[in-house]
């Protein structure tokens, strides 16, 4: 039955797919905001979730602006995922015309002094198109993701990102491809605001204790390379705005130890969670964040 499933999601997404890349960009959009908009009020997958979400973290916001929000991680999820599925049409002059980075030098020094750099986002905005649009700047990526259940998902994954020159890493085995990877002056491309559970470590994140991975910290403490933080916004007519900030950590002597690997994750956390209230309706909320919680 399962195999099945995974068959159907499959030819689905390349029947979608290939849909979506005879529409123009705008009608595309259009498509990925009413798919938004169909999940969030016709099958409302995890609503209640991002609804609970959003009213923790912010409690002085009424229940129709809460609603609002929700509705616009619909929409804004939506698109993202048909931009994806564009990859095939999307060019290296279209990424320089329709992505702007702001503080784009951070990542040009980085490059230029050769040792590879440490690049870290969320499940915020289209942190996919990102990725790629570094990659049209001449500096090779490498993103590094777990498997999805559906193998052959995965795979279509692995080459849509591929088409435009991004590599891909499963999570498992990032120690030593990661390191090979800075070695070679590459990008490493990381998220880490999911719930890590027991694997974690607790830090403040949107004012509760949250299980985060820590992976990016442990690596960036030990190679020393940079850690650049991205966080992608959506703007008008396909066009976003990549806001760039270097996560510094110079102060941390002795290297990867348990508490500078603590601070450091607390760091990365609070960059995001800046993003996160300044554009709520460009992050995740539908995962369950907080589902592991301290002893």
């Amino acid at each position: 039955m399962k195999k099945l499933q995974n068959h159907i999601e499959y030819y689905l997404t390349r029947l979608v797919s290939s849909f979506i890349l005879i529409l123009p960009l705008k009608w595309a959009l259009t498509f990925g905001k009413g798919i938004g908009l169909f999940v969030y009020y016709i099958v409302p997958i995890r609503k209640k979730v991002s609804v609970q979400n959003l009213t923790s973290v912010f409690p002085d916001k009424t229940k129709k602006e809460i609603n609002i929000i929700a509705r616009d991680t619909y929409v804004n999820f939506g698109q993202t995922i048909i931009e994806f599925m564009r990859y095939p049409r999307i060019t290296k002059d279209f990424l320089h015309k329709h992505i702007k980075f702001i503080n784009k030098e951070i990542l040009l020094d980085a490059h230029a002094a050769g040792k590879g750099a440490l690049c870290m986002s969320g499940h915020f905005g289209n942190w996919e198109i990102m990725a790629a649009a570094i990659q049209a700047l001449g500096i090779q990526m490498i993103g590094v993701a777990k498997e999805q259940r559906n193998k052959r998902i995965d795979k279509l994954i692995i080459d849509f990102r591929t088409l435009l020159g991004v590599e891909s890493m499963q999570l498992g085995m990032a120690l030593r491809g990661v390191l090979k990877a800075l070695k070679a002056n590459k990008f490493v491309a990381m998220v880490a605001d999911q719930d890590a559970h027991r694997a974690g470590i607790f830090v403040d994140f949107l004012g509760r204790p949250s299980s985060t991975a820590t992976g990016p910290a442990i690596f960036a403490l030990k190679t020393g390379v940079p850690l650049i933080f991205g966080s992608a916004v959506r703007n008008k007519n396909g066009c976003h705005t990549v806001y760039l900030k270097k996560i510094d950590f110079s102060d941390l002597e002795g290297g990867a130890t348990e508490e500078n690997i603590r601070i450091l994750t607390q760091r990365h956390a609070a960059v995001l969670e800046e993003s996160i209230k300044k554009w709520p309706d460009h992050w995740f909320w539908m995962h369950k964040r907080w589902k592991t919680k301290p002893v």
